[in-house]
């Protein structure tokens, strides 16, 4: 199997899944598929067990997947791959209200008749812990979960290498701008902070039309540009990024056109 488009296969069937689009996920399972949910007594075995438990489920819950990353790990079988992937989940209720949790979830791809099929999904939530603990939660914080009111859309997903090996597929509209550092960028979003191997050149041509160019060392989403004035612009966050004086009048008419198709 190639492991890159499994890890591709994996993370366009988790985009849809969080968008309450199962039957792509359940089509992929293998017939003797074991799926562990985060909670207690989530354990299905079989892929019509699976598909059973999924159908008899009935609720408006809405899901915003956000951050995610996907880590293919080398195995020593052709036949076999394992993806590993980190996300943030929002939970929407009907009521608008929402938490988030870390997710984390384990993808053993087998080929079943010579198509790939996923034979284990593990599923966990890495829950925060107190700064000063390590290992063990000593100061664990009981209000972990926070819930906060959301009017967050789906928007276009751009995708970036890691420096692990692994590809960050992020939620475009929650990047606020990308800074170079030297061969490699730091994509800084509403939530963390990612460094890519990839530089700040080869992003603006695949992504010239998402973001603006407004300093050899910064593209920035124009979503999230607060102000502008000589020389440098206030972004999400309070941030203020470089403007030189040549490129100027210009990122500033582009930022008018911009609001005005708005």
């Amino acid at each position: 199997m190639n492991i890159q488009k499994i890890g591709d296969r994996t993370a366009e069937l988790l985009n849809l899944y969080y968008n309450n689009e199962i039957e792509p996920f359940l089509n992929s399972c293998h017939e003797d598929v074991l799926w562990i949910g985060p909670a207690d007594k989530q354990v299905i075995r079989g892929r019509k067990n699976l598909v059973d438990a999924f159908h008899a489920e009935k609720h408006e819950l809405k899901f915003s997947l956000n951050n995610l990353t996907v880590l293919p790990l080398a195995t020593t079988s052709s036949t076999v791959a394992e993806i590993m992937t980190f996300m943030l989940v929002d939970t929407i209720w009907p009521d608008n209200s929402a938490s988030r949790v870390n997710q984390r979830m384990q993808f053993t791809w087998v080929e079943q008749k010579g198509v790939p099929k996923i034979r284990v999904i593990f599923i966990s939530n890495a829950i925060q812990y107190d700064e000063r603990d390590g290992i063990y939660p000593v100061h664990y914080d009981e209000n972990y979960r926070k819930f906060v009111l959301t009017g967050e859309t789906r928007s276009e997903r751009i995708y970036v290498k890691g420096i692990d090996k692994s590809i960050l597929y992020l939620n475009w509209s929650r990047v606020i701008y990308v800074e170079s550092l030297g061969n490699h960028t730091v994509i800084h979003t509403l939530d963390q902070e990612f460094e890519s191997t990839e530089s700040l050149k080869t992003l603006e041509k695949r992504y010239g039309n998402l973001f603006l160019k407004c300093h050899e060392s910064y593209m920035v989403n124009p979503a999230h540009v607060h102000s502008i004035r000589r020389f440098k612009m206030t972004v999400t966050g309070g941030r203020e990024l470089p403007v030189p004086e040549k490129k100027y009048t210009a990122v500033k008419k582009t930022l008018q056109k911009i609001i005005v198709a708005r």
